[in-house]
């Protein structure tokens, strides 16, 4: 299940019908007539639908929030602030219909990085991933006046603090799903970790742009003359201001399925790009990561979405036998 890639899709659980994406269409383009639409699967947490509108060359993508109605205004200022240097799609217009906030966007080519990794395609990974890093080298050049959450202008409106990543993750450990899918010894090994290591979080003075979602399965890719290419960054929603280190555990989260060659051009990448890592990076991300599948676990219905609590578990398993050889 490498990079979410069989994990329970919004678009199994909820569906929009015609008149519903009619309506929002013609919300933003009230002369334009649809001509034709598709659900894009793959969106965990939100549901994006291809859209086709009579007089346009192009399609755009419906995006329906479904987590985070706010979200969709912070897509739209990050995509404006980034737009001279890292691909993003931009957002035309945010409105409501019922209970449900949505947004029209600029439809992006290519396939998912995801995609390419797990075909089994032959093609230059490293050099690829190198591209993955220094494209991360951009994004983290953002920066803010402090460390914490967004509010819709881009401004820190929560602060984090050091303390607030252990002590949320510790949280984590108490909900029924983590008491139920993870052994008590191991729950008991990552509530020691958060105690002893927490300074392995990052500090309160790390303030760069954090996509928080940086994975395969939002990095579009094209090929351009023989050679592929990064074409978007995609999933903004969940962007903060914090350390780099976050978006490097994701990225290396499923590393240890991958060929050397993909962590390898990925971390090459960020140091040509600028950005030093530190010299425990490997066990903050790993720490980073437990509380990032410890999240998402606290989120997992195990009813309705076996696959994803499966891979969480197997992941968190990994991850503690990773820490337990680094310590």
């Amino acid at each position: 299940m490498t990079f979410k890639k069989n994990w329970e899709k919004k678009d199994q659980y909820f569906q929009l019908s015609y008149d519903e994406i009619v309506a929002m269409v013609q919300q933003a383009y009230p002369e334009k007539k649809l001509l034709s639409y598709q659900s894009i699967s793959g969106g965990c947490a939100n549901l994006n639908v291809q859209v086709t509108l009579d007089g346009q060359e192009l399609p755009f993508i419906l995006r329906i929030y479904l987590r985070d109605e706010e979200a969709a205004f912070r897509e739209q200022k990050i995509a404006h602030l980034i737009q001279a240097t890292v691909p993003a799609p931009e957002i035309y217009f945010i409105g409501e219909m019922g209970s449900l906030r949505f947004a029209l966007m600029q439809h992006m080519e290519g396939c998912t990085l995801r995609d390419l990794l797990l075909q089994g395609s032959a093609f230059n990974m490293h050099e690829l991933m190198k591209e993955v890093g220094l494209m991360l080298s951009r994004i983290q050049s953002y920066r803010f006046d402090a460390s914490g959450f967004f509010d819709e202008e881009l401004m820190v409106s929560r602060k984090l603090t050091q303390e607030d990543y252990a002590l949320f993750a510790k949280d984590c450990l108490l909900y029924p799903t983590t008491q139920e899918k993870i052994a008590k010894s191991d729950i008991a090994k990552m509530r020691s970790y958060f105690d002893e290591y927490y300074f392995l979080f990052p500090q309160t003075n790390e303030n760069h742009l954090v996509h928080a979602d940086y994975d395969p399965a939002n990095i579009l890719v094209t090929q351009r003359q023989g050679k592929w290419t990064i074409s978007a960054i995609l999933d903004w929603e969940f962007a903060f201001s914090g350390s780099t280190l976050c978006d490097v555990a994701n990225m290396t989260r499923y590393a240890h399925h991958m060929p050397s060659e993909y962590e390898e051009g990925f971390l090459q990448g960020l140091e040509e790009g600028g950005v030093k890592l530190p010299k425990n990076w490997r066990t903050s991300a790993h720490l980073l990561n437990l509380l990032s599948l410890l999240d998402m676990l606290t989120k997992c219905p195990l009813q309705e979405r076996p696959k994803q609590c499966k891979d969480i578990c197997e992941l968190i398993t990994y991850i503690l036998h990773s820490l337990d050889d680094a310590f």
